[in-house]
């Protein structure tokens, strides 16, 4: 018989959320293990593969994270040669290096092994749904 805070865990949003966060993460630091690199600094990298050359505030916007936070980041990246910052007056412009630009091959891979992970468990149509669901319940709770 099913305890009643497993019952309300299991009901929580917030709780659910979490759970899924935590094998998700795991799944993403398995697959982006061969970069050497945690998943952040690899999505920051395929942000800037399509979007080189933008503000660090819009990286943090984009991935829901602090810009003191990204700022850490995009510091480790350039210490590692992948990126190079540029200050145009108050705005600190984040572009990636050639060697930036070729490492994005491999982030690339772990890209899509993360994908593929938890796809063939969810299959293609699960994902995809659950991802929409999620992003749909962000908007909504944002506006509030």
């Amino acid at each position: 018989m099913e305890k009643p805070i497993e019952k309300a865990l299991d009901e929580c949003l917030f709780f659910s959320v979490k759970k899924l966060d935590r094998l998700l993460n795991k799944l993403a630091d398995e697959a982006f293990r061969k970069t050497g690199l945690a998943p952040t600094y690899g999505f920051i990298l395929l942000i800037l593969k399509e979007k080189d050359g933008i503000p660090q505030k819009d990286i943090a916007q984009m991935l829901y994270s602090a810009p003191s936070t990204i700022a850490r980041f995009v510091e480790k990246l350039e210490y590692k040669g992948y990126v190079k910052t540029v200050s145009e007056g108050r705005l600190s412009l984040v572009y990636l290096t050639e060697q930036g630009r070729q490492f994005t091959r491999e982030v690339d891979g772990s890209w899509e092994e993360l994908h593929q992970s938890y796809k063939a468990v969810l299959g293609n149509k699960a994902s995809k749904e659950l991802a929409e669901i999620m992003n749909e319940a962000t908007d909504k709770l944002q506006k509030k």
